[in-house]
């Protein structure tokens, strides 16, 4: 089975994609060198159990192991981390290993690919949206305020209230796993790279 991973991760590589095969008890089963070179950001923890730098995001991924154990079945899950000083926002996406897949490694749970992204305006819509699973109202708020805009200027701008731009907002933290405006400026800032 340890094979089979590492077949998985190495895989990965040929394309450039930072991966990890995560097990059902969370451990991780393999570990390509591009995701290794991440660390300290994306690392093995405890128990060998893949870990985050950031403790909000963290808490969103082991969420997301959690949903693909339980009785909600395998989605795929797209979780933020957010830029920091030294390091580009990044893109974690939860990938569960199917059924069929199951049958190469029966002890699989997801595929973790981490996507590094640069600087490049406001993301889009689409983008905004598919990630973060935010509604089309949260998404253009989202947009707005990734161009640093202020509460009162995102309001002006979209037609809304402060109260609603506030109450979008409070979604906004929750869907991204950040606290803070410029924590999320700092996040979504690098997101227009991204295709829709």
């Amino acid at each position: 089975i340890f094979q089979q991973a590492r077949s998985i991760a190495n895989a990965l590589s040929i394309v450039g994609l930072p991966a990890a095969v995560v097990g059902e008890g969370q451990q991780v089963l393999a570990m390509n060198e591009e995701m290794e070179a991440l660390s300290p950001r994306i690392r093995t923890g405890a128990q060998n159990r893949l870990s985050l730098d950031q403790s909000a995001a963290n808490t969103l991924l082991q969420q997301s192991f959690d949903l693909l154990q339980g009785s909600e079945g395998p989605r795929v899950q797209s979780l933020p981390m957010a830029a920091t000083p030294d390091a580009p926002a990044m893109v974690l996406h939860v990938l569960p290993v199917r059924r069929s897949a199951r049958d190469i490694f029966s002890r699989g749970l997801a595929v973790v690919l981490a996507t590094p992204v640069g600087p490049g305006g406001p993301p889009s819509i689409g983008v905004l949206s598919g990630l973060f699973d935010l509604t089309p109202g949260e998404a253009r708020v989202a947009r707005e305020l990734a161009s640093a805009a202020g509460i009162e200027t995102v309001a002006t701008t979209l037609k809304l209230s402060v109260e609603t731009v506030r109450s979008y907002l409070k979604r906004i933290f929750l869907k991204t796993g950040t606290r803070r405006q410029p924590e999320l400026v700092g996040l979504l800032g690098g997101l227009g790279r991204i295709g829709v």
